[in-house]
């Protein structure tokens, strides 16, 4: 038996006498979800190291897969893990539903309602990659786009192309600057996360940035979670 329990500050999900403390984000992008099965990513520890507990002996392959993640973990712990699962779906032969979507569950901190994000389309790339290799590699996907790297770094710093920017102007700043740099192309926005950073802060950023998305800016598909100490001497983690 599971059971959903609120709180002041967080979002509990309590299943198997173990909680998952839910990612939050000011805004609701889909609460009406339907013939959906759990996965759960547990924080656990192991002496001194943290870990992803995985938990999908609920799912059901022909479902809408909601994963319900631990804010607190590190994004170097749980990517490879959501890496895994996704692979192991793509791959599945029997039971499946080309329709049945993946969706990460968050709470809406206004409307203190639980609210999914569909994630099925995210292709993650880990550890020795950053977009601005990407887009340079792949010149001729990209020439009618006016890309932007926007780079979230520890301490609540973030930067776009390079350029450090107040957290709490970004989404202003985006708007404006990429209206002005666009040269009349379609906008497609990269992001880059360091892998210390936690699956709260790189959930609740997603859906910050979704909220740019029109009929000629795009949030790219493709998710760069990076290792600064692993990343080819670019210096392109700024």
């Amino acid at each position: 038996m599971k059971k959903v329990l609120f709180l002041s500050v967080v979002f509990l999900v309590i299943s198997c006498q173990k909680e998952v403390q839910l990612a939050q984000a000011n805004h609701t992008i889909d609460s009406t979800l339907v013939d959906h099965s759990p996965v759960y990513i547990f924080l656990d520890t192991n002496g001194k190291d943290t870990i992803a507990e995985v938990n999908r002996k609920n799912t059901i392959g022909t479902t809408n897969w909601v994963f319900n993640v631990d804010k607190r973990l590190p994004l170097k712990v749980v990517i490879p893990e959501i890496i895994k699962l996704q692979e192991k779906r793509e791959k599945a032969q029997f039971h499946k539903n080309e329709a049945a979507g993946n969706y990460f569950s968050y709470m809406d901190s206004v409307q203190k309602t639980l609210a999914f994000m569909p994630f099925k389309e995210v292709n993650y790339t880990y550890n020795t990659y950053f977009s601005t290799l990407y887009v340079k590699e792949n010149p001729d996907y990209h020439v009618h786009f006016q890309t932007f790297a926007v780079n979230f770094k520890p301490k609540n710093k973030v930067s776009v192309d390079g350029n450090d920017v107040e957290m709490s102007e970004l989404f202003t700043f985006l708007k404006e600057y990429t209206s002005f740099s666009s040269n009349g192309k379609r906008i497609l926005i990269y992001v880059n996360f360091d892998e210390r950073l936690t699956f709260d802060h790189y959930l609740s950023k997603i859906i910050e940035l979704k909220a740019l998305e029109n009929e000629m800016v795009a949030i790219s598909p493709t998710h760069f979670i990076y290792n600064k100490s692993k990343l080819p001497d670019c210096d392109c983690a700024k």
